[in-house]
């Protein structure tokens, strides 16, 4: 038996279902499912099942502050495992602003009339990331383009 890969962490976000249903994604939550039985599969990542080690936000736990809450968490496990390993996927609607070359992550919560004030921007979402001091992080951003400016 494979022992489990105790240092590994992972927040899998899947936006499937969004508050505004033009931007409905459902694919994505099947993303996360198939990626979390691949983590947890003890011939492949071998992570622990359970929540102190992967976290999933689908739908509606898809939200901004979900989000951010869920890389905050992130930063916490990675501060008390020094040998952590933490993974983030985001599979979901991304929007570039072009007027201003800002980028965004369009989650579940995000109104389709003010995309700015409501979405999760790229500054936001990198400056989340830098907080998370873990041996190893790998981010993975499988979005596609909703929205035109």
């Amino acid at each position: 038996m494979t022992e489990t890969f105790k240092h590994g962490y992972a927040l899998l976000i899947g936006v499937g279902e969004s508050a505004y249903p033009k931007l409905s994604l459902p694919v994505t939550v099947k993303d996360t499912q198939l990626l979390y039985a691949a983590l947890t599969d003890t011939e492949l990542c071998a992570y622990p099942n359970n929540e102190e080690h992967i976290r999933i936000l689908n739908d509606e736990k898809a939200t901004r502050e979900g989000i951010l809450n869920g890389l905050t968490w992130l930063k916490e496990k990675a501060d008390a495992d020094p040998a952590a390993t933490v993974l983030v996927y985001y599979s979901g609607h991304g929007w570039l602003e072009d007027s201003k070359q800002r980028y965004y992550l369009l989650q579940h919560d995000i109104d389709p009339f003010d995309v700015p004030s409501s979405a999760l921007s790229a500054d936001d979402f990198t400056k989340a990331l830098r907080q998370i001091q873990s041996e190893r992080l790998l981010v993975i951003l499988d979005r596609t383009y909703a929205l035109t400016e």
